[in-house]
């Protein structure tokens, strides 16, 4: 079913190295597992990986993005982000809509299909997890619920920080030396 901690190959590697709280380390577990989640789900959609990224995005975005906001999400030009939007677009997995300020721009949306498709690839993932959470009371749930919400804004701390506000690799001294 799953690996153990002593288990984990990355996780023992990474335990020579640092020393970091048991939830620590099961939240960098989590992390992993989900970028393995992020794969299988490109590969049942019949996605590229880019362009399940792209439609994460799009479904997952806080606000409507157009071509240019994705290209710049996905770190690729604007001329290969409307490629890969047409390509979505060709196969059903999104529209473009007008933006609702901006009649000259458009937005991206997923289909309903794409919507349905993804969310019943999800289903049994998300059962597991809602049968999970019935193993803990209602206070434990609780607890839970608050370190992970927790741990979620420090995620997004850190997305969102520009590498002036929290740069953490150290810049290394020039060499002066002739």
């Amino acid at each position: 079913m799953t690996q153990q901690p002593d288990q984990d190959p990355v996780e023992h590697s990474e335990r020579q190295r640092v020393s970091a709280p048991e939830l620590s380390w099961a939240v960098r577990a989590l992390v992993r597992a989900a970028a393995e989640v992020d794969r299988e789900l490109a590969r049942r959609l019949a996605l590229r990986p880019l362009d399940y990224s792209a439609l994460n995005h799009v479904m997952s975005g806080p606000a409507p993005l157009g071509s240019a906001e994705l290209s710049g999400r996905l770190g690729i030009s604007t001329g290969s982000a409307t490629e890969l939007v047409d390509r979505l677009e060709e196969a059903g997995h999104l529209h473009r809509s007008p933006h609702p300020r901006d009649r000259r721009r458009k937005v991206l949306e997923p289909t309903d299909a794409a919507v349905a498709r993804t969310l019943g690839a999800l289903q049994p993932l998300l059962e597991r997890l809602d049968g999970l959470s019935e193993q803990f009371s209602p206070e434990d749930q609780a607890v839970i619920g608050r370190y992970l919400r927790a741990v979620t804004a420090h995620f997004h701390d850190f997305a969102r920080a520009t590498p002036a506000q929290d740069d953490p690799v150290p810049q290394a001294p020039k060499d002066t030396t002739p």
